[in-house]
């Protein structure tokens, strides 16, 4: 089991501890795919999320509709929606989106820092 550091949005955080985001995404990159299930993402002060599989996507609508963009971004009304808020978030690298596809990440379960 490795432990990797990323940022996210506090929001996000709150709906992977409540089990209501049941999927993180990021855009394929070399460090992030050498994560698997059962790894750990530490999110700055907020906790930590355990992964419970990984799985590449060519880009994010196809994640968006094959994962259900509800299990993503809870608060988005519709795929389109969700695909603005990922992409316009701080952090987010469209260059790597486009040539290299997006990752999922299943969450088992999210522990907040104490």
């Amino acid at each position: 089991m490795a432990t990797f550091e990323l940022t996210t949005h506090p929001l996000a955080f709150a709906h992977m501890e409540g089990g209501v985001k049941t999927v993180f995404v990021m855009p394929w990159s070399t460090p992030l795919s050498v994560m698997s299930s059962g790894d750990r993402i530490e999110f700055d002060d907020l906790g930590s999320i355990s992964i419970g599989m990984v799985k590449r996507y060519p880009s994010l609508d196809e994640l968006l509709e094959a994962e259900g963009f509800v299990n993503v971004v809870p608060e988005a009304d519709d795929p389109d929606h969700a695909a603005r808020l990922l992409r316009t978030s701080p952090g987010w690298n469209q260059t790597a989106e486009r040539s290299n596809g997006v990752l999922a990440f299943r969450v088992r379960w999210a522990k907040r820092k104490a």
